[in-house]
């Protein structure tokens, strides 16, 4: 039986260009390339934050490495 693949979204054609790029050591100079992955990031901490509010757990490890 034959699977049906459907053809690779935006976000894995992205991914995937990220990797190539860094498995040679190159930096991300794409212009577009960038934009479509800091509105995506953007896009995820907006959504982080209205689901779980601001949340400073960091000073709270940085008070434990302390004691």
């Amino acid at each position: 039986m034959k699977t049906i693949e459907s053809p690779p979204t935006q976000e894995q054609l992205d991914s995937q260009e990220i990797m190539r790029l860094a498995s040679e050591g190159k930096r991300v100079t794409d212009p577009e390339l960038r934009r479509r992955v800091t509105e995506r990031s953007e896009a995820a901490q907006r959504e982080m934050r209205d689901k779980f509010g601001v949340v400073n757990w960091a000073v709270d490890l940085i008070r434990e490495g302390r004691d």
